[in-house]
């Protein structure tokens, strides 16, 4: 999706929730610790960072070594 496509979307959603809690929640949601308000889109260029930022964060699984493979196809113990 475009990046603009998303601003306009975030938007919407933002009033949307703005109007429902009677003030601008504009800095509310979690992804706004990575906000740059000076940047042309910057919820949604916020959104992203704050995803890479997560994916980051998640640890990565544990690959099975070749050993593993053999033990399975075999049957046996390693």
């Amino acid at each position: 999706m475009a990046i603009t496509k998303k601003q306009s979307e975030m938007d919407v959603e933002k009033w949307l929730k703005s109007e429902q809690a009677g003030r601008d929640m504009c800095g509310e949601f979690e992804f706004c610790g990575n906000c740059d308000k000076e940047v042309e889109n910057p919820c949604a260029k916020a959104l992203s960072a704050y995803n890479k930022q997560k994916k980051a964060e998640k640890p990565a699984k544990a690959k099975c070594a070749t050993k593993c493979s053999a033990t399975k196809k075999s049957g046996k113990k390693a």
